[in-house]
């Protein structure tokens, strides 16, 4: 079984977030240093510094957030999917692969491919299986009615043996 995932991989993920935090934390912890400076040079009469306060306050809030989102919360997003693709719930099925689709998808914060497998019919009748191949890593050489075993947790690919 060729596995795409390994605890390497999540250490490493675990210590970029560690590492962004710590860059969050400090660059936070300047930024309120500074708020604090301001409000302490606010004598009562001539020396009020409101406007100053107000612009690092909005200031620091609006860098914290946009730095959570956009350099913390995809690494966060991912690190949870390859957790859970080594220490989930896990289930093992072989199929026949039909195609792969063009549309990426974003679920649960992390890009996906979309892979169309045909496997047993359900009460339906209907064959079609479709599960998310993970967009940050190479996709597979399948050709149209290859017999593949997946590994898989709920439909997101783990692993794969042709």
């Amino acid at each position: 079984m060729h596995s795409l995932y390994n605890e390497q991989v999540l250490l490493s993920l675990n210590g970029q977030i560690r590492r962004r935090r710590i860059v969050l934390g400090a660059v936070s912890l300047v930024l309120l240093a500074l708020i604090v400076l301001a409000v302490l040079q606010d004598d009562g009469k001539q020396n009020r510094p409101e406007l100053l306060v107000s612009v690092l306050v909005i200031f620091t809030g609006c860098f914290a957030i946009f730095f959570h989102d956009l350099m913390i919360r995809p690494l966060r997003s991912y690190f949870h999917h390859v957790d859970r693709a080594l220490h989930g719930r896990s289930h093992e099925a072989d199929f026949i692969f039909d195609r792969l689709s063009e549309d990426v998808s974003l679920v649960e914060g992390v890009a996906y491919r979309d892979l169309i497998f045909l496997g047993e019919p359900d009460k339906h009748g209907d064959r079609e299986r479709m599960f998310y191949w993970d967009s940050e890593l190479p996709l597979p050489a399948f050709e149209k009615g290859q017999q593949v075993s997946l590994h898989y947790y709920d439909r997101f690919i783990t692993g794969y043996r042709v």
